[in-house]
């Protein structure tokens, strides 16, 4: 018995595709996406915040701060140096780090 010559030029790229094909068909499946975490100044908020300006920032004690229209530094500022009777200062209870991600979580509020 001869064999074809089509035959065995293509046999071993049949073969190659079948494994590559029963590769992919073995593969595990992706578990679920999970849902996304808090951001770290997220949590942040809740911890030091909410309490007064409330867990969707929209107030309570404290003013809304969605669309405050305030710059970064006078954010910062009223973070760390609080207002007398209104706000706590938080500039000995955050790291300068965390009133960074703190004004960059107010700035991101719409």
């Amino acid at each position: 018995m001869k064999i074809h010559p089509v035959f065995i030029m293509t046999a071993p790229i049949a073969i190659l595709v079948a494994c590559v094909q029963y590769g992919a068909d073995s593969q595990p499946a992706q578990p679920a996406q999970q849902p996304a975490q808090p951001s770290a100044a997220r949590t942040l908020f809740l911890r030091d915040c909410a309490h007064c300006h409330g867990a969707d920032a929209r107030g309570d004690d404290g003013p809304d701060l969605h669309d405050i229209g305030w710059t970064d530094e006078q954010i910062a500022s009223r973070i760390r140096k609080g207002k007398a009777g209104q706000m706590t200062a938080f500039a000995g209870k955050l790291k300068p780090a965390e009133i960074d991600a703190l004004v960059t979580y107010v700035q991101s509020l719409k």
